[in-house]
């Protein structure tokens, strides 16, 4: 019976540990985004000119795809931007936080994946993985230009000082 007893503490503990150490890889294995952008406004100022964009023209589709975190410790939105064309069908994973520095409203974008839906072997989440240079590339000179130009959106490169 003792034996029993220790087997089933054993098996006990092992599970405890094992539980441990998968929320703790889990925590530390998040993948740093690929580029970040900075928008000088609200989150909700960039969602509305992201959807107008993305409404009047019909190679693209916006989605808002999770919404994450809480009032106090603020909100992270994730959405998907796919871009379709004769040539490709690209999909770009956003996540976006809104930022208060001493009294100065900013959106935070984090690109955080890219997909070519036609070619499952160009993109990743990593700015390493194949033709991922090239679709940021597209991605700021063909979408971000056109969506200041038509929207009014203005998103730049994010340049973090904290460092």
């Amino acid at each position: 019976m003792r034996r029993v007893i220790i087997v089933i503490l054993g098996l006990a503990l092992m599970g405890f540990i094992g539980t441990c150490i998968y929320f703790v890889a889990g925590v530390s294995s998040t993948i740093p985004p690929i580029k970040k952008y900075v928008f000088f406004g609200n989150v909700n100022s960039f969602l509305l000119g992201m959807q107008k964009y993305a409404a009047a023209d019909s190679e693209i589709l916006f989605k808002i795809t999770d919404t994450t975190g809480n009032k106090q410790n603020g909100y992270g939105i994730y959405m998907n931007l796919e871009i379709r064309n004769s040539n490709s069908d690209i999909e770009y994973n956003l996540k976006c936080e809104e930022k208060d520095n001493e009294g100065i409203r900013s959106t935070i974008v984090k690109l955080i994946g890219i997909h070519d839906k036609n070619n499952y072997k160009l993109g990743g989440y990593g700015i390493e993985g194949i033709g991922v240079r090239q679709m940021v590339s597209d991605f700021e000179t063909g979408f971000l230009v056109k969506l200041k130009e038509k929207e009014g959106v203005a998103v730049k490169p994010y340049i973090d000082n904290h460092r």
